[in-house]
């Protein structure tokens, strides 16, 4: 079950263009996960051996955890209350409640502005980053 303990937010932003929103959550020793930004988007699982799988398609994710299917519906859910999108449903921006979590964050040199909850981890951006849709990596 997701809650305020086992959530974590990672979002990117430059120009008030998302670059990377992911939110994930630790259930049972996996990590599931939903991600959108610049370019694309979709899910992303971790198993206890911290083996990744990233699809469009939860059915894909080899867990024997019994609500998988409602944890990504939750984690997608929650992940667009980031975002701001325009009447055809495309990301056009960042919605008001994401910008206040931004808020609290000051952009880097670059003009990012990179914003973690308590104890996010940039590590699943490295471990997937190679297989995911976004038009973003981190150095």
């Amino acid at each position: 079950m997701i809650n305020n303990k086992n959530l974590y937010r990672i979002l990117i932003a430059q120009d008030d263009s998302c670059l990377v929103n992911m939110v994930y959550t630790e259930i049972e020793g996996e990590v599931f996960g939903a991600f959108s930004g610049n370019g694309g988007g979709g899910l992303f699982y971790f198993n206890e051996d911290h083996e990744s799988t990233v699809s469009d398609d939860l059915y894909e994710f080899d867990s024997s955890y019994e609500c998988i299917e409602e944890t990504c519906t939750e984690l997608e859910k929650l992940r667009s209350e980031f975002e701001k999108y325009d009447d055809e449903g495309n990301i056009i921006g960042i919605s008001e409640i994401g910008q206040e979590f931004l808020s609290q964050y000051g952009s880097n040199d670059d003009g990012y502005i990179v914003a973690f909850s308590d104890d996010a981890s940039e590590d699943y951006i490295y471990d997937i980053q190679d297989e995911w849709n976004l038009k973003f990596n981190l150095d």
